[in-house]
């Protein structure tokens, strides 16, 4: 029993050190503290221990996206396939499929259907709204005298260019889904801002236009409407139909095709316009088709510019009643000069 009681004590002395070293209890930890031996928590003890942490796997759309696959610019996570050009395909793309992607881009198809209307409206107007059409379909009378048949057969040819250059252009801007008919530069306060700019452009061209309508073959040309200086009656009907002409004029050259090609080529769609606005002054004296190439520049920039097209339509009117009313006094037909 003697030698039992210390072996006891020894036992229980041992338990309770190693439930100081080994427990939780704040009685092992003030014991550290005073030996001077730092005390680990269990959250420390966790977070230094070499057993390694259960990382949450990613998702099927995170492992994709992480992929080296997934980046096409890389050439080896490709498998070698942006270095022949082709992603998808190790074989070079034949012109075949380039074209079928280009012509699949939205702006290519609207230029394309803005050069095609433009080339089905001259057809029209060329064909259709021409002298010779009128004849057959509306010929003279053989016994009665019509004074005024002249004057329709220059009222359908105004007819047809309004429903060639304004209906036909304003109808494709108006329903074609992405163009706008206001991109047809129709915007007034660049010209009212800007109208000192037109005056100008009129005061140059004036002492060209006197100089030219000395030329016999200019005064025998102008009016179109040869028995314009008839009556006063003539002259007025005449000059309407005229200027309503230069509107339509106007809104096809500088407004469909400046403005509704401009959203895709910029400023060069003024030098496209300009070749088919030569074209048609072809017909016209030699040096009137050849100022019509510096006109079309001119004011193409500016209804690019300015986004208006109504300085060029009045300085087209002023300049074509200018022309009219020289003729007529090189010729002695001003209709104040008849009794």
């Amino acid at each position: 029993m003697a030698r039992s009681l210390p072996s006891a004590r020894a036992g229980r002395s041992t338990l309770r050190r190693c439930k100081n070293v080994a427990g939780d209890g704040t009685e092992g930890q003030l014991h550290d503290m005073k030996l001077g031996i730092p005390s680990l928590s269990p959250r420390r003890v966790l977070r230094n221990s070499t057993t390694p942490r259960r990382v949450p796997s990613a998702s099927r759309k995170g492992r994709d996206r992480h992929s080296p696959r997934s980046r096409p610019g890389d050439p080896l996570a490709s498998g070698g396939d942006a270095l022949t050009g082709n992603a998808k395909s190790k074989e070079p793309r034949s012109i075949g499929d380039s074209l079928k992607d280009t012509l699949k881009s939205s702006d290519l198809r609207s230029v394309a259907l803005i050069c095609v209307t433009a080339c089905f409206s001259l057809l029209v107007l060329q064909f259709v709204g021409s002298d010779e059409t009128y004849a057959h379909f509306f010929p003279p009378k053989l016994f009665a005298r019509d004074p005024y048949w002249v004057l329709r057969v220059r009222a359908w040819w105004v007819l047809w260019i309004l429903i060639s250059f304004f209906a036909i252009p304003a109808t494709v801007m108006a329903c074609r889904p992405g163009n706008r008919l206001r991109d047809c530069n129709l915007s007034f306060r660049g010209f009212a801002q800007h109208f000192w700019i037109y005056v100008a452009l009129f005061a140059l061209a004036a002492p060209v236009i006197w100089a030219v309508s000395l030329s016999p073959d200019f005064y025998n040309y102008y009016p179109m409407y040869a028995q314009a200086g008839r009556s006063w009656a003539d002259l007025l009907m005449w000059e309407g139909m005229y200027a309503g002409q230069f509107i339509a004029l106007e809104f096809f050259f500088r407004g469909f095709l400046v403005g509704g090609l401009s959203r895709y080529i910029g400023v060069l769609a003024v030098p496209v316009s300009v070749m088919p606005y030569m074209m048609i002054h072809f017909t016209k004296p030699w040096p009137e088709a050849a100022a019509s190439v510096v006109a079309g520049l001119i004011l193409g920039w500016l209804a690019w510019k300015l986004k208006s097209i109504w300085g060029g339509v009045c300085v087209h009117c002023a300049v074509a009643a200018s022309m009219d009313l020289l003729a007529l006094s090189h010729k002695g037909q001003l209709p104040w000069l008849h009794r």
